[in-house]
């Protein structure tokens, strides 16, 4: 009789210090790597005791996966992860989703850390106590994360040559200070695994709604037009070093592509990821900006979302006409020699996200409030703003819902209040009403009676038709009908 076998377990190999995990799987011995060993982890017994424990609760998930409707207390979150994996990224095409996720890397990245947490308890285990831990062991995920890039930048700062031990005072400090707003979004990300499971995959008989703390309020910074004259006038004149073709060279122009990229953002408000990809060409997986036309008629089109690229719903990406100014700067870009509009010096594009936090902080001060968005914000506040555009228009433009854009923006339209107003203040409410709202007919305060159809309804009939003294009872209608002391005084 052979020997029973051990089970799903790690092993070391000390020749090149790295982890494994063997098991048996359909009678044959399997072996993957971890990809870290005892050098590479200073917590490694903690790190390789999860790891086996993930892989046994998503083998164990994988077997148990077509069992229909079980209870929530004898179902893992391993097993609901694992389900939605599958359902939400891998086969989503079959559950009648329109389009994959919008940033399946990142989405993969906060499932493995919820699986890391909360892989082993039952769904119905999930409570605001388990919550209230899963915000602390983000809290010291975090905290270990800053304490590994400072000690990174304090070595690659030891290797330089002007480094002097009697000067040196060690990393920088580090502070614990996580959000607990930032679980937000792995919270609902739970919450979604656990719906998908309850509604399409049937593997839960009934879900749960994980509780999350209150979500964050909405920004309201915006910025002023001298504001953003001045981040583009300092970014247009920042001065560094930087490596150009592999060489240094000394005063360089080293914010130039966030000039542009603000310039960019603020014409159009269009969201970042977008701005800073945009490229001169038709590269099918990244937006593009398309000259047409000659001479005086010409145009230039911004396509903000590429032939090969997926426009989700929460995020439209409506092709639009540049403004003229913008477009003027553009074809001079394309006529430097530039392929994206935001390259840096090196040729190449990438998130400007710290470089633009700089900026803010230079020109703004530390106490702040601005980040990146806030350029799309400002951009929908001055539209708005302009009482002649119609809010549909504007929406349209922005790639927001009209719904979004009333919600968010509307109260910055004072004229369409003060217009609303008005029209009690000079006798208009309860009337029809056709003429220009700003004409003087409208400021008269003059009250224009209701234009009569000629086909009277059951109510129109029971109406005084003479000196309004004498009124027929109307049985039909539960309203009681305004007398003429009541049309004077409105």
């Amino acid at each position: 009789m052979g020997r029973p076998s051990a089970g799903a377990r790690w092993w070391h190999d000390k020749k090149n210090d790295k982890f494994f995990i063997r098991d048996v799987v359909d009678g044959k011995s399997v072996k993957f790597s971890l990809g870290f060993g005892v050098a590479d982890e200073p917590d490694f017994k903690r790190r390789r005791e999860a790891e086996v424990a993930k892989y046994v609760a998503q083998k164990h998930a994988g077997e148990r996966q077509r069992i229909k409707h079980q209870d929530a207390s004898d179902v893992f979150v391993a097993e609901v992860i694992a389900s939605y994996i599958k359902v939400r990224i891998h086969e989503w095409e079959f559950y009648e989703y329109d389009n994959p996720p919008a940033r399946v890397d990142e989405l993969e990245a906060r499932l493995r850390i919820l699986l890391d947490f909360f892989g082993q308890m039952t769904v119905t285990q999930i409570d605001h106590e388990t919550v209230r831990d899963f915000v602390d062991f983000l809290d010291e995920r975090t905290y270990q994360r800053k304490l590994a890039m400072a000690q990174k930048s304090y070595e690659k700062v030891k290797k330089r040559r002007d480094w002097k031990p009697e000067t040196d005072t060690g990393p920088r400090h580090v502070e614990k200070g996580f959000n607990p707003k930032a679980a937000i979004r792995y919270l609902d990300d739970l919450n979604s695994a656990i719906e998908v499971a309850v509604k399409r995959t049937k593997l839960l008989k009934y879900g749960t709604v994980v509780p999350t703390p209150k979500d964050y309020k909405p920004r309201t910074a915006v910025f002023t037009r001298k504001q953003v004259a001045d981040l583009i006038k300092a970014a247009r004149r920042k001065r560094g070093h930087a490596f150009i073709g592999k060489k240094p060279v000394k005063n360089a122009s080293i914010w130039m592509h966030l000039a542009r990229f603000l310039l960019i953002a603020i014409y159009t408000g269009s969201r970042k990821d977008k701005v800073w990809r945009t490229s001169f060409r038709n590269e099918r997986d990244c937006p593009w900006v398309e000259f047409k036309g000659s001479g005086s008629s010409k145009i230039a089109i911004y396509h903000r979302i590429g032939d090969k690229e997926v426009e989700h719903a929460k995020k439209l990406a409506p092709t639009i006409p540049v403004p003229t100014r913008l477009a003027a700067h553009l074809e001079r870009w394309k006529r430097m020699g530039l392929k994206h509009p935001c390259q840096g010096l090196e040729g190449s594009v990438g998130n400007p996200r710290t470089a633009m936090e700089n900026l803010f902080a230079e020109v703004l001060g530390d106490d702040h409030d601005a980040v990146i968005h806030t350029l799309r914000h400002t951009a929908a506040t001055w539209l708005v703003s302009r009482a002649e555009l119609p809010m549909a228009a504007i929406a349209s433009y922005l790639g927001m819902s009209v719904e979004t854009l009333v919600r968010r923006y509307a109260k910055v339209r004072m004229i369409d209040h003060i217009r609303v107003g008005r029209s009690f203040t000079q006798s208009r409410a309860g009337s029809e009403h056709h003429s220009d709202p700003d004409s003087t007919e409208f400021h008269s305060g003059r009250f224009v009676p209701p234009v009569m159809s000629s086909d009277l309804t059951d109510t129109d009939r029971n109406k005084s038709v003479s000196n309004g003294s004498k009124r027929a009872e109307n049985q039909n209608n539960a309203m009681n009908t305004v007398n003429g002391g009541d049309d004077a005084a409105a």
